[in-house]
């Protein structure tokens, strides 16, 4: 049989094979090994270099590579050292990823780095800035869990720039909107408070097959209160075991005169670190009811791969299994510090905020925000209609336009680059 024809993305159908690409090997500001993947225009040196980076995702291959590199200006996508598994995440040790990235690229010899902050990446490089412009004194000495981070003898090197692009509040703050509040049981993923659950048909609830939700005003007041309730819980859960932790740890700090056994005890009492299995991460009844948060987008969520979500919230969903640790300093959105609504003020450079106006998972009022919040006298605001969040056309009125991943770069981001720091 014939083998079938693989389809390239459409950011990689039409790349200028003049386009150069280097394999960059760099490190962390710890040392940490990173790599990544360097796009440069057909001629020239580029002054100014795009950098894109997510918390877990390879962003080597970003769509916006091709199209930027074209334009005159160079593009680095990397990723952290928590490529792929986020288990363990902590937020305040991505940044020394980004610092090393950002060191990297100004010893590469470009005079402006812009960090693009796509998705996830948007919390993550809000989150450097607003450290970055900090006195190193004044910068986070722990985690959330009580770890130690050591930004305040770190070198986090400025940037110049700074775009958001179809960019959550963070990734604790999105997981808040989606924690199913009728959880009774986190050790039962079945276990279910009626009252509670979007997937009840008495609350309102249709399968997305069949139309929109309806969930009432006092329905959704219980369920996002039973959110930040449930979150609460897991949040005292994680501190209470990191709290052992560090017990154990200072316990063995002052056991000279223990015997062998209880050393023994001790060290792996110190050593532990628990995790948790979390359930039912895909409720935000804005998935199913259109008239909440509207915008052009149709039903769904993009992690239920365009069924309805209660297969994502009783499947897979986000943030399965997590360490105590990075859970309070990834995923809680009561703890995490990571969060746009936070970070933005203490943002100056130049920014630029674009919406893609059909995401199924990231709403124009959470957008717009993270605009209000920005702290930059120079910031500008731009709609992408009928665009998805990977940037893809949605719906019939997606395809009257040039492709978003097009548009984003022609229309938008390459005008914003050029009226600053022209190529």
């Amino acid at each position: 049989m014939p083998r079938a024809r693989i389809q390239l993305p459409h950011h990689y159908q039409r790349i200028d094979p003049a386009i150069r690409r280097e394999l960059v090997d760099h490190a962390a500001a710890d040392g940490f090994p990173l790599s990544g993947v360097l796009y440069l225009p057909p001629r020239g040196e580029p002054d100014v270099v795009v950098v894109a980076i997510h918390p877990r995702v390879d962003f080597s291959r970003h769509y916006l590579a091709p199209r930027l590199a074209a334009g005159g200006y160079a593009f680095f996508g990397a990723h952290t050292r928590y490529l792929n598994n986020d288990a363990d995440m902590l937020h305040e040790r991505v940044l020394l990823d980004v610092a090393g990235t950002v060191a990297w690229l100004r010893e590469r010899g470009f005079r402006r780095v812009v960090l693009l902050g796509n998705s996830g990446g948007g919390s993550l490089f809000a989150f450097y800035l607003e450290q970055a412009a900090k006195a190193p004194a004044d910068r986070l000495q722990r985690a959330p869990s009580g770890d130690v981070v050591p930004l305040h003898e770190t070198d986090m090197p400025a940037a110049d720039g700074f775009v958001l692009l179809a960019a959550h509040l963070g990734e604790g703050c999105f997981l808040l909107d989606r924690l199913d509040p009728s959880v009774v049981d986190e050790s039962d993923p079945i276990a279910t408070d009626p009252r509670l659950d979007m997937y009840d048909a008495r609350n309102g609830y249709r399968p997305m097959q069949e139309g929109p939700s309806s969930y009432t005003e006092e329905f959704l007041a219980a369920f996002r209160a039973a959110q930040r309730e449930r979150c609460e819980r897991l949040d005292a859960r994680a501190v209470e075991w990191c709290d052992a932790v560090r017990w154990y740890r200072r316990r063995l700090g002052l056991a000279d005169d223990a015997s062998p056994a209880e050393r023994a005890l001790l060290v792996r009492h110190a050593l532990q670190r628990r995790y948790f299995l979390i359930y039912r991460t895909l409720a935000d009844p804005r998935y199913l009811d259109p008239r909440l948060d509207p915008s052009q987008r149709p039903l769904g969520s993009i992690f239920s791969f365009g069924r309805d979500p209660v297969v994502g919230n009783y499947g897979e969903g986000l943030a399965r299994t997590m360490s105590a640790r990075g859970w309070l300093s990834t995923w809680s959105g009561l703890r995490s510090k990571a969060a746009l609504a936070r970070t933005m003020p203490g943002i100056a450079v130049p920014t630029l905020v674009v919406c893609a106006m059909a995401d199924l998972d990231i709403y124009p009022t959470e957008c717009r925000l993270s605009f209000d919040r920005s702290g930059a006298r120079d910031k500008q605001w731009a709609e992408l209609a009928w665009a998805g969040h990977y940037l893809y056309p949605v719906g019939p009125e997606g395809e009257k336009f040039p492709h978003p991943q097009d548009r984003v770069a022609d229309e938008i981001i390459l005008p914003w680059l050029r009226e600053r720091w022209p190529a």
